[in-house]
Order: structure tokens, then sequence, then C-alpha cells
């Protein structure tokens, strides 16, 4: 489903990037719309993205900076008249919560990741004569990291 005149009409002074807008501006908001909506309702990487919406890497850079800023649920909040194109707009806040979460877990990981191989390093036992090949490596955790 694509959007509707009416629907972009309404869409149009709401969004980031327009014509009197300070600063850099998106070519055009309505092509990077379809182009968001085609990749929420087909569930596929951006990568996949037809050359006819643009450059994949664009869209997508353009799509977190609008998520990170909260743009999507703004603008869904905004349509209360329009049923339809809230909903819409809401798949789209739901896509990118999903985005985030997983960039939450992925940090959380790797902060337990790193505090486990902290923990494992400073527990860890030394081997007899361990401690003269390295003269000053009691304090280099650079050092226990990599030369196990």
């Amino acid at each position: 489903m694509d959007l509707r005149d009416e629907q972009w009409h309404k869409l149009r002074p709401l969004l980031p990037g327009g014509e009197n807008d300070p600063g850099a501006s998106g070519r055009d908001n309505r092509q990077f719309l379809a182009a968001v909506l085609w990749v929420v309702r087909k569930r596929v990487k951006w990568s996949a993205l037809p050359p006819a919406f643009g450059r994949w890497q664009t869209a997508y850079v353009r799509f977190m900076r609008w998520n990170q800023t909260d743009v999507w649920r703004q603008v869904a909040n905004q349509m209360r008249d329009d049923v339809e194109l809230r909903e819409l707009l809401n798949t789209i806040v739901a896509f990118g919560d999903g985005y985030t979460r997983r960039a939450a877990q992925r940090r959380a990981n790797k902060c337990n990741k790193i505090a486990s191989l902290a923990a494992g390093l400073s527990f860890r036992s030394r081997t007899p004569g361990e401690e003269n090949a390295r003269a000053d490596g009691d304090g280099n955790w650079i050092w226990q990291l990599t030369h196990k």
C-alpha cells in the first residue's frame, strides 16, 4: 500500500527535512517514506531495498536518525483523525523500537563480555615462571588479554 495523496498532504508538514527547514534537507521525503514502508512491510534487510528508492545506506541512516530522535512516534501521535495512517506509522514505530531493543541488547552483551573477560583474567592462576616472562604485566590488562 502506497501513501495516498491526502495522507501525504497530512504528513508533509510534520516531517523534518522540508524545503523551509534550516540545514540539510532530504531530497524527497515521500520517496524516503515509501522506502521505509517497503522495508517495514517486507521485513527485509535494508540492503534489499530496490534502487528505485535511492541508495539503501542513505535511507537506513536517515531512518535511524529519525528513529533515535523519535520522529516516527511524534508524527504518529499527531495523526488522531486518520486511523489508517496512524496505524501505518505505528508499524514504523514498532519496527524502529525493534532496532532500538536489538542495539541495546548488543551493547549489554558487549559490556557483559568485557566484564567477564576482566573478571576471568583477574582470577586466572599463573604458571610458575610467568612473572619472569612479563616484567610489568600485573597491572597491564592489554597484556593479559593478548598473552593467555
